[in-house]
């Protein structure tokens, strides 16, 4: 299976600017992008697959840090990275590992994890033309983010902004998903 490049990924499937270009989001974490953007069925599996740039190499497993250190959580806003790039996949797991890490310990950060691993693999969905798993996926999603009011921010996130533009962006059948972000309230703290 052909590695794509990356960057024409970014540009041609999702319509969002590299890092340099006008409008690019911002970057949380000074670590480089992957070779390419994992997505089932066109690109080798990261992992499981002998020519995934991740084969054979060991995962590191993130750190508990409590809601108010979420600036220094470089799992966390890793996936943040990746979501804002549209590295739906890559984000999903960058998440998941930390939720896993976070379960029994903060249920609101548990909670807010859920909801942006589910989100991602909407986005994947939709991209990929599956719409019914992507709208049970959304459902779901929203349904947690509900859960966390009266709360109005976790972990930087602007969670109405988050809920209304998973509502608005991800409700349709399209194969783009354009202008989808976390919205993180607050810059990177240098």
């Amino acid at each position: 299976m052909p590695i794509p490049d990356p960057h024409a990924a970014t540009r041609e499937c999702l319509g969002r600017p590299v890092e340099g270009e006008p409008g690019a989001p911002p970057l949380f974490v000074d670590e480089p992008f992957p070779p390419y953007r994992f997505v089932p069925g066109k690109t080798p599996h990261p992992f499981a697959h002998a020519e995934g740039y991740g084969h054979g190499a060991p995962r590191p497993v993130p750190v508990f840090l409590p809601e108010d250190r979420w600036r220094e959580n470089r799992a966390y806003l890793r996936g943040v990275d990746f979501f804002n790039r549209g590295w739906w996949w890559e984000a999903h797991e960058a998440w998941e590992e930390l939720w896993h890490v976070v379960e029994g310990k903060d249920d609101r950060q548990h909670t807010l994890l859920k909801a942006l691993i589910q989100l991602a693999a909407c986005a994947l969905n939709r991209e990929r033309g599956v719409g019914g798993g992507a709208a049970r996926l959304l459902a779901s999603a929203t349904a947690a983010l509900d859960g966390l009011a009266p709360a109005t921010q976790l972990l930087g996130v602007d969670l109405v902004a988050m809920r209304g533009s998973a509502q608005a962006l991800l409700v349709a059948n399209v194969p783009q998903v354009n202008g989808f972000y976390v919205p993180l309230l607050e810059a990177r703290a240098d």
